[in-house]
Order: C-alpha cells, then sequence, then structure tokens
C-alpha cells in the first residue's frame, strides 16, 4: 500500500473525527512535509468553485474530496 493510501485512510478517520475537510487537506500535507515522504517534493493543493478539493502529490497520485468523500486517483503514467 503507497504512503497515499494510508493518507486516504487517515483522511477518512479525521473526517469521522469531525474535522473539516479543509483542515484535513492541511493536516494531510503537514504529515507528508514533515516525513520528508518520497523524498522532495510538496502537496499542492487546489479547490475549485464547486467545493472539490484536490491534493496532488509528487508522484502523481491525487486525494480528492468531492464534497462528500474522499477519494484515491492513482498516477496516470
Amino acid at each position: 500500500m503507497s504512503i497515499v493510501h494510508e493518507l486516504l485512510e487517515d483522511a477518512i478517520a479525521l473526517q469521522k473525527d469531525g474535522l473539516s475537510p479543509g483542515r484535513i487537506g492541511l493536516a494531510l500535507s503537514d504529515r507528508w512535509e514533515a516525513e520528508h515522504l518520497e523524498g522532495a517534493g510538496k502537496v499542492r493543493r487546489t479547490r475549485s468553485k464547486e467545493g472539490t478539493m484536490e491534493l496532488h502529490f509528487p508522484g502523481g497520485e491525487k486525494i480528492v474530496w468531492d464534497g462528500a468523500t474522499w477519494h484515491y486517483v492513482p498516477a496516470s503514467h
């Protein structure tokens, strides 16, 4: 299981604990950067007008919040 999958599980657990999606996104980004996971590279966060949030990881994987649930999107190599 990739570390991004582990972060997805963290997002789901944090949501169950009552954290907002924005705070969850920041927590996942902070964890990635604090642990220097997968070498160099930062998580890029984007948010659409519709409320969809995407966390783009250096390897091409994404975690997406669609306004209701969290999803994992593999790298498109």
